[in-house]
């Protein structure tokens, strides 16, 4: 805990409260606005006084918090702006009497957290400024440009004499959520570590109410992408996509499918076939191939197991006996207009006496049809409907990662790609759930179904943005914000 000493200000006379250690040299009354000199006695530098711009920030002076397993106190606060910029940031100096002096940076909702080194690789600012990308204990961070800061205000102790209107030159290099900032000054340059933190963590950690609380607007150039949400779907999406793949290829390895039987027959004759299966591993199969659509409408098929239909199929008609499939539902739809192939997938049992029997619907119409039945044959097609909405996800992320850096680069940017994809993660979700889900749109031909699917999940998901919106505005006004 920092020790508090009491003096009065040489200036108005009101009593100070000194909150750092051995190396602080300056103080702000926080009456008068003036800034004394410690180790001048108390003589007065400068005046804040008149000073006309909002400066309310969350953090006050003699906060107390725990960051990175360090107990510290806000002890200063200096605001700066970039020269020639709009752009404007508060440093809070922060004291521990064991670990010495840290910062919190705090900008528009955003917080990093840093401390200076001494154990900078020994370059000239000539050398530094001009690198793009710059290694340092490992890690390569790449540089931003150079700018210049100056100080707009203080308040509270510092660990240097600074006055109003003072220039540093800074150079910030990033790996998010890491960073460095190298600080050009008249008298030196200084090195500083930077973590960029949450600011959920900061808030609990200091103890700052729910309605005092900034909500920032997620883009930061130390803020690594997604790193709330995004970065670790992205990981969960990318191990889910591994297994998936394994899991394909080890059905394609165990389930290729073998031979059972394969025949040709035509419109002529009644071909009564019998055959059996060696292993009921997986599923069996059975196609059905024509050269036109109407020769293919023009044939019955069936699967009888001593002498009782267990399978149909022709263009009207498509029965299944119970035994043979999970579903209670005897009775399916049957292939698709003009269709000249079907492929169907049957759960029959091994070491059982079937017979195929293929007939002609019209014995004057001159037709073909070619029949195939395989054994253990995996049905991967629903891994591959799994996969494609996997690689959706990824694709999403390229997308809003991309729009992130173009939105660092320009605060202002925001591209059509962006208005287009910054709902894109919730609405394929929404997606999906409706094409797998409803059990009508089953029933579609294939583009049909995508197509359907895609206007009502535009639909749905403008409809629900409504009270979704209306709750997070209800929200907002909760938080003050």
């Amino acid at each position: 805990m920092s020790q508090l000493k009491s003096i009065k200000c040489t200036k108005c006379s009101a009593p100070l409260e000194l909150l750092g250690g051995g190396r602080v040299k300056t103080v702000t009354c926080s009456y008068c606005k003036s800034i004394l000199d410690i180790e001048d006695e108390f003589k007065v530098l400068g005046n804040f006084k008149n000073v006309k711009f909002d400066h309310e920030i969350p953090f006050k002076i003699g906060m107390q918090g725990e960051l990175q397993g360090i107990h510290y106190t806000i002890i200063g606060r200096v605001r700066y702006s970039e020269l020639h910029g709009d752009s404007f940031w508060d440093d809070l100096l922060l004291f521990s009497p064991l670990y010495g002096y840290a910062w919190l940076t705090y900008e528009k909702g955003h917080i990093t957290y840093s401390r200076r080194t001494r154990n900078f690789p020994n370059f000239s600012w000539n050398e530094i400024k001009n690198m793009d990308k710059f290694q340092y204990k490992g890690v390569n961070f790449h540089a931003d440009e150079v700018f210049t800061s100056r100080i707009d205000y203080i308040e509270g102790e510092l660990t240097w004499v600074a006055k109003k209107y003072d220039k540093s030159n800074i150079l910030e290099l990033y790996a998010p959520p890491y960073g460095l900032s190298l600080e050009k000054s008249n008298h030196e340059m200084e090195y500083y570590e930077m973590e960029y933190k949450e600011s959920d963590e900061v808030y609990k950690a200091f103890n700052i109410p729910l309605n005092e609380q900034v909500k920032h607007n997620n883009i930061h150039a130390l803020r690594a992408f997604g790193s709330s949400f995004f970065h670790p779907l992205m990981k969960m999406t990318l191990g889910v996509i591994a297994l998936t793949l394994l899991l394909i290829f080890m059905v394609l390895q165990t389930g290729g499918g073998e031979p059972v039987l394969s025949i040709r027959s035509d419109n002529n004759t009644t071909i009564a076939y019998p055959f059996s299966l060696t292993s009921s591993k997986y599923l069996s199969t059975i196609t059905l191939k024509s050269p036109t659509d109407k020769e293919l409408d023009n044939f019955n098929i069936k699967i009888l197991e001593h002498n009782r239909t267990v399978f149909a199929i022709n263009t009207h008609n498509c029965y299944i006996s119970p035994h043979i499939r999970t579903s209670t539902d005897t009775y399916l739809p049957t292939w698709e207009y003009r269709a000249k192939e079907v492929k169907v997938y049957l759960n029959l049992e091994a070491n059982t006496p079937y017979q195929l029997q293929i007939t002609a619907v019209d014995a004057t119409q001159l037709s073909t049809i070619e029949v195939d039945i395989r054994e253990q044959e995996g049905r991967i097609n629903y891994f591959m409907w799994y996969l494609l909405a996997l690689l959706f996800i990824v694709f999403g992320y390229i997308i809003q990662k991309n729009i992130y850096q173009k939105q660092l680069d320009d605060e202002e940017y925001e591209s059509w790609l962006g208005v287009l994809f910054q709902h894109s993660l919730p609405f394929l979700i929404l997606y999906l759930i409706i094409f797998f889900v409803l059990v009508p749109f089953e029933e579609m031909p294939t583009f049909t179904r995508v197509f359907f699917t895609l206007l009502v999940s535009v639909f749905v998901y403008n409809f629900l943005k409504i009270p979704f919106n209306i709750i997070y505005s209800i929200y907002q006004k909760i938080r003050g914000n």
